[in-house]
Order: C-alpha cells, then sequence, then structure tokens
C-alpha cells in the first residue's frame, strides 16, 4: 500500500497513499452503529468510501443492496476503482439443533455464508487490478461456537474464518491482503475499536497481517 503511515488530521493512520491516486474503501456491515464508525475512521483517514445500504456521515456513495456486481460497477465508475472491501456477516437466530427444521436451518446458514461471499467475489477482480488492496472480514469467529444453540451461527462464522484463511493464500500473489476482525458474542467492543482495527489493517502497517483472526475484546478461550 502507498503512503508512509502518517497520522491524519483525525488521530487515524493516512491511507490516501499517492495524492493523485487516492483510495476508494466499499463497506457493508449490518449493524447501523459498526458502518457508521468505520466509514467514519477510513473517512477521517483519507480514504473515499461507498456504503451498500442508507448512506451515512463520510460516504460519498450509497448503494441499494441485491445486486453486488452493479454496485460495484458503480463504485469503480464513480469512485474510480476499490482498494479496501470491509464485509460482514450476519448470524442465524439461535435454535435448538434438535428441533430444528432442516430446510429452515440450511437456508438459514446458506443465506448468511453466501450474503458476504457473493460481495467478496463480485469484488474480487476490483481489488486485483487495484493491487496491494485489503479485504477485511468482520464476523463472530470461533466465539460463535460457544453460544447456547448456535450450530447454525457457528456454521456460518466458522465458514469466515476459512474464507479468511483460504482467500488470503488464493488471492496474496494478486496483491489482495485478507484478514478476518472477530467480534466476540456477549462481549461486543465499542465501535471505535472495530473501526481503529478496521484503519489499521487497511494501513501501510497492516500489511504485515496477512490471513489473521484478530479478535476484538476480552475473555474466551484461546482458539486457533
Amino acid at each position: 500500500m502507498g503512503g508512509n503511515g502518517a497520522m491524519g488530521e483525525h488521530g487515524a493512520s493516512d491511507l490516501t497513499g499517492d495524492a493523485n491516486a487516492q483510495r476508494v474503501a466499499l463497506v457493508s456491515l449490518d449493524f447501523d452503529a459498526e458502518r457508521s464508525a468505520v466509514v467514519a475512521a477510513l473517512a477521517g483517514a483519507g480514504v473515499r468510501v461507498a456504503v451498500l445500504g442508507t448512506a451515512v456521515a463520510g460516504s460519498d456513495l450509497a448503494l441499494p443492496l441485491g445486486d453486488d456486481a452493479a454496485a460495484v460497477a458503480a463504485v469503480e465508475r464513480e469512485l474510480g476503482g476499490i482498494d479496501i472491501l470491509v464485509v460482514g456477516a450476519a448470524t442465524p437466530a439461535p435454535s435448538a439443533f434438535v428441533d430444528a427444521d432442516v430446510t429452515q436451518w440450511m437456508t438459514s446458514v446458506h443465506e448468511a455464508v453466501s450474503a458476504p461471499f457473493r460481495l467478496m467475489r463480485a469484488t474480487a477482480p476490483a481489488l486485483r487490478r487495484a493491487g496491494d488492496s485489503r479485504m477485511v472480514l468482520v464476523g463472530a469467529g470461533w466465539g460463535a461456537a460457544g453460544t447456547v444453540n448456535g450450530t447454525a451461527g457457528a456454521s456460518v462464522h466458522g465458514a469466515l474464518v476459512a474464507l479468511t484463511k483460504t482467500l488470503a493464500r488464493d488471492l496474496g500473489p494478486d496483491g489482495v491482503i485478507v484478514n478476518e476482525i472477530v467480534v466476540q458474542p456477549g462481549s461486543r467492543p465499542d465501535t471505535g475499536a472495530l473501526a481503529a482495527a478496521v484503519v489499521y489493517l487497511a494501513s501501510p502497517a497492516g500489511s504485515a497481517v496477512v490471513g489473521q483472526v484478530v479478535t476484538l475484546g476480552r475473555g474466551g478461550e484461546v482458539r486457533p
């Protein structure tokens, strides 16, 4: 990633890089508070930000949900490319495994995994074209396995960990650095911590972190 990692006026790492090539991020997060904090932090670091869903303060472009390919094309057309993708996965509602309707269980897992997968797949070509780019996933990690009646959620977030590891390997040679930020269930930290972690992983210093699951908050078991 270009630039020297200097601190921006809001205290965040400056991610603008070459003054003639301002970096662009696409953000897709379900929780309004998280989306707002991440967008504000990236904008404060000099990044132009597009969001999927409702516009928030600091965003340059807001795009409707439902057509990832069209959204990616719009960001490239309007903002000149995509250097950073921040995408999260929803957690299916808890339910007892032995009582769950099989079709409903499979559908909830499939939908929760497919949403971020489709966006990552649609954005990957743009990130490869940009080079020295970032894909930052946001999920619950292995902590989802510790929740009561959480088999569906654990399946979704376990899959996200696996995607982080495999995509880091598969896209790394093309200059795309992939990591995941984990917000542990039941111990959700201040949204500022999530935003700061996103900015760090997208910064020049973050290029040393590849294929890792970065956990926010305290407590919980130590897992690989």
